[in-house]
């Protein structure tokens, strides 16, 4: 694995997390993940490094802590619906949320992009270490932790009040990350 700095953070996260997405690492502080998740969800806490996010409503408002925020009814039981995910599907999966339905055929001009796009997620992923786990909405994921999320069914256990929703959830022992992207409405 490669050591990232806060540059190419930013600019994976860029490259990767628009309008409509959202990219936002907290502190590890609890043994249970989900409640220092459920914490960077609902913007709660800043980034350990002070790296940069992406907290971006459609319109281009940032999504607030309020109950306009796509988190915002989200509690500790729903990460039910959240299913182990294996590292390479949890890349598969960042990339894939550049599509409008969070499939492949939809990212313009994939088949020239998908190894940009991968490197950008595997970059993000890095910040995480060799033992962080991951964890996705993506129902495909129940059974499999290891399939191929590029070719995987567009069924998805909805984790916020959206229409659609999908995402990772990175946990290390220090810091965990939540990388979603959301339907228009």
């Amino acid at each position: 694995m490669n050591q990232i700095d806060a540059t190419l953070w930013s600019r994976s996260l860029r490259a990767l997390f628009g309008e409509g997405m959202f990219a936002a690492v907290g502190a590890r502080r609890r043994d249970d993940w989900r409640l220092d998740a459920l914490d960077v969800m609902q913007l709660r806490m800043d980034d350990p490094r002070g790296w940069s996010k992406v907290a971006a409503a459609p319109g281009g408002s940032d999504y607030g802590t309020g109950p306009d925020g796509p988190f915002s009814a989200v509690t500790p039981g729903d990460f039910s619906t959240a299913f182990p995910v294996s590292r390479r599907g949890a890349e598969q999966i960042l990339v894939t949320l550049q599509g409008d339905w969070f499939q492949t055929e939809d990212i313009p001009d994939f088949d020239a992009r998908e190894a940009e796009l991968t490197s950008d997620a595997r970059t993000i992923l890095e910040r995480f270490g060799e033992d962080a786990l991951f964890f996705t909405n993506a129902a495909t994921a129940r059974e499999n932790p290891h399939a191929d999320m590029f070719r995987r069914e567009g069924a998805y256990e909805g984790f916020t009040s959206r229409v659609m929703d999908c995402g990772v959830i990175a946990v290390s022992a220090t810091e965990v990350g939540i990388f979603w992207g959301f339907t228009i409405d």
